[in-house]
């Protein structure tokens, strides 16, 4: 009777730690509610119940038999028979419960679990299988086992606070499961919260799809949804199994299974391409009253929406097909919520929350009235052996893109400098301002000159700051041309002597962010709102400290009005000057929403806009390019300019892969960031080579003490000059490696060793680069400590 009461009292404490640590969770900055289990199950006596059972199965009392468990080969390996496990010291599993056959195809067939609503996928050549819930141990405390079991995850509100739950949570929820000829659709009713929605599951040749249809969505009561989170647990890890959960941070980044590991207390929970600024509270980390706003730590982006795990020889990657404009990828390791399981997800978000001001009151959390609407859709490719690695899913991700999304290879017929050349931009006197000119249309003519005079002939130039009174001018307005840097009839010029060099020339356009005070915007007709009604406002920020300077305010402009009352406009100029196109500022990097009651406008419909005007900018003159490469952008642009190649370093991450390179590379040229603007220059330079980037610079003619009391802080070192011998040096060291990988997608990515990584394309050629600094040898080959070296066909 003592030990048992000490079982009991152990199994209590656990179920204590199981429902605290619920701050520690991967859920971002929403506000979740601590789960209250023991208020809606314990006044039954089902939780001491549960927790009974628990100890007495931990104790070794029998465990029930089932048979199912046998259907796969994964459970079949183990022994679920309180005998065997008394015998060997196994620690015995639950069984798998999702047994009914629902869908098969001449690849795979989908098991249902009957009540939970989760899923099975298992292999019909290889037997191998995708559970959505993991088989755990029965010493796992049974609050856990139902949130684990859960099918989908939701979030609502009531209007203040964000509460979690789950269909076992409240045993009124209901579940009903109507069957189709290739999966099923099953119905989520939460009873005491009056809502409903619909999860349907689609078996496919490679995989499978899950929906959440917009008609399926119904609240009928006070609660409304926040969020929904599909199968959170699909394919996830415990911390013994060999291998890692890809999460899509900038490059991307490897989180990899560990028996051992520091505590966390959050994990990987990011909104895919990037936080929306007309959320105050969503781009800013600290808040203090309506002007002051702290700037967050620099972190990288999600380019592209999607995710994977993979585990003992067995993968898959998410696609979010649906919804993913107003979507977080979330990736969890071991430990949290005392769950030792790792696992990734998407969680779709239907109502964003922010801050808002009223009179003195300080901030007052507000919730968006109407929820986005929309499907909401994941794609699973499921992968195997060698394929079952961030490689396999890069791959598999970039035949997506060709085979489905209609994303066509961009003409590459040679490997080009990309150089961007400021113009002018207006410095700050005591009265007034002056016009600074950094790099006229001559002097541009003369930059070209020099580098093709030293070699360089392949060269892509960029112009910014070559509108009327420069960078910040007359912005979303573009013309006229700024007559003290050459005017329209030397612009043009230009185009023409460079076309006929052989260089192609670029100018950049800004259609997203207007300085304040430029007189080609009216804030109240032209600017986004945000949830308070009004102007959405940016702002930079100092570097040191990250707080805003409030004498540069920026807004960011309505996409589908300055797009039609602005950039078409200027269609017919930007052709009369011959350039060969537009570099867009801001449209592959940043992602907003409109929350104007008279004109809403959802991020959706933002990135379709700046899709279609690209697509005219292309055909008017030939060329667009964007910077990052958000994935909207794909198929739509000619070149990227500085496209990620680092990952955020999240202390839970432990390292840094080219899945964004091995999914575009071959379809769209990108280049790394520009190399004089460096903070680590020769690891950065490894990582372009490594990562297949093309080089960039960003320059002046005018040297760069001229650009002090402008806005312009970030060209700390610009000047040609300076810098013209080392990039001629650079790229002709580099020139032999991009002639033998143009056009090339990337086959494969290995790490060596602690510091050797090798790069191979898909014509055989191989580039090594260490990070090391002592020499290293691969296959025969020498590679210097911080160097490269390459093996040309694999010889």
């Amino acid at each position: 009777m003592r030990k048992q009461r000490k079982w009991l009292i152990a199994a209590a404490l656990l179920l204590v730690v199981s429902v605290f640590p619920h701050f520690g969770s991967s859920e971002g900055d929403i506000r979740v509610l601590a789960e209250q289990e023991t208020a809606s199950e314990g006044a039954s006596g089902e939780e001491a119940a549960s927790a009974e059972q628990a100890a007495g199965d931990a104790a070794g009392e029998e465990a029930p038999a089932d048979a199912a468990a046998t259907d796969t080969a994964e459970a079949a390996a183990v022994s679920v028979d309180e005998g065997a496990g008394a015998e060997t010291g196994e620690v015995k599993l639950y069984p798998v419960t999702a047994v009914k056959e629902i869908a098969a195809n001449d690849a795979l067939t989908m098991y249902i679990d009957e009540d939970t609503g989760n899923i099975r996928l298992v292999d019909n050549k290889t037997k191998k299988e995708w559970l959505g819930t993991p088989q755990v141990p029965r010493t796992t405390m049974p609050n856990n086992k139902k949130f684990m079991d859960a099918a989908v995850h939701i979030k609502y509100t009531e209007g203040v606070d964000t509460v979690q739950t789950y269909l076992a949570k409240e045993k009124e929820n209901k579940l009903a499961i109507e069957y189709l000829e290739d999966g099923a659709k099953v119905t989520f009713s939460f009873v005491k919260e009056k809502l409903e929605l619909v999860v349907v599951y689609r078996l496919l040749k490679d995989g499978f799809e899950v929906t959440v249809p917009e008609d399926s969505i119904k609240e009928t009561g006070k609660a409304r949804f926040v969020s929904i989170e599909p199968l959170p647990f699909w394919n996830a890890a415990a911390s013994t199994d060999e291998g890692a959960l890809f999460l899509p941070d900038g490059s991307g980044a490897l989180m990899t299974y560990k028996a051992t590991h520091p505590q966390y207390f959050a994990g990987y929970s990011e909104v895919i391409y990037g936080a929306d600024p007309a959320y105050l509270s969503r781009t800013n980390e600290n808040i203090i009253e309506e002007i002051w706003r702290q700037q967050p730590s620099p972190k990288e982006s999600i380019a592209l929406p999607v995710f994977g795990n993979y585990r003992n020889g067995i993968g898959s990657l998410g696609i979010v097909t649906k919804g993913q404009y107003d979507a977080k990828v979330n990736g969890t390791p071991s430990g949290i919520r005392a769950i030792d399981y790792y696992r990734t997800s998407t969680e779709f978000v239907y109502r964003w929350d922010d801050i808002i001001f009223i009179g003195t009151s300080g901030q007052i959390p507000f919730f968006q009235g109407e929820w986005i609407k929309g499907d909401r859709q994941l794609r699973y490719v499921l992968l195997q052996d060698e394929k079952a690695d961030y490689v396999g899913m890069a791959q598999a991700y970039g035949a997506y893109l060709k085979e489905e999304q209609g994303v066509k290879p961009a003409e590459q017929t040679a490997a080009p400098i990309r150089v961007k050349l400021l113009g002018g931009i207006l410095r700050d006197e005591v009265l007034g301002n002056t016009f600074i000119a950094m790099t006229t249309f001559d002097e541009a003519r003369k930059i070209i000159d020099e580098f093709q005079a030293k070699g360089v002939s392949n060269l892509e130039l960029t112009l910014s700051g070559w509108s009327q009174d420069g960078i910040y001018g007359d912005q979303p307005d573009h013309f006229p041309v700024e007559k003290k840097l050459g005017g329209a009839k030397e612009l043009k010029e230009l185009a023409a002597y460079a076309a006929n060099k052989g260089v192609t020339l670029y100018l950049e356009a800004n259609y997203a962010r207007a300085f304040s005070e430029s007189d080609g915007m009216s804030k109240n007709k032209d600017s986004i709102r945000g949830m308070d009604r009004e102007a959405a406002v940016s702002t930079d920020y100092y570097i040191g400290s990250r707080w805003n300077r409030d004498s540069r305010t920026y807004y960011w402009m309505k996409p589908e009005r300055v797009i039609s009352e602005h950039l078409n406009n200027e269609l017919d100029d930007y052709k009369k000057l011959g350039v060969s196109g537009v570099h867009f500022a801001y449209w592959g990097n940043t992602l907003y929403s409109d929350l104007d009651t008279k004109a809403y406008l959802p991020r959706e419909k933002t990135a379709s806009a700046w899709v279609e005007a690209t697509n005219a900018v292309r055909e008017t003159t030939g060329g667009a390019s964007v910077d990052y490469g958000f994935g909207y952008m794909l198929g739509h642009v000619d070149s990227i300019v500085g496209a990620p190649l680092d990952s955020s370093h999240f202390i839970y991450n432990d390292e840094t892969v080219p899945f964004y390179q091995i999914a575009v590379r071959g379809l769209v040229p990108y280049t790394a960031g520009a190399a004089n603007l460096r903070e680590d220059a020769r690891n950065e330079l490894l990582r372009m080579v490594e990562y297949g980037a093309l080089p960039s610079l960003e320059l002046t003619y005018e040297p760069t003490s001229k650009l002090q009391r402008t806005m312009e802080d970030r060209l700390w070192s610009s000047e040609y000059t300076g810098w013209l011998d080392s990039s001629v040096q650079e790229y002709k060291e580099l020139e032999q490696i991009y002639t033998a990988t143009l056009g090339q997608h990337i086959a494969d990515h290995e790490k060596l060793g602690n510091a050797v990584y090798r790069t191979t394309y898909g014509n055989g050629t191989q580039v090594i680069v260490n990070y090391g600094a002592s020499d290293a040898t691969v296959d025969g080959v020498t590679v210097p400590a911080a160097g490269y070296a390459m093996r040309n066909g694999g010889n």
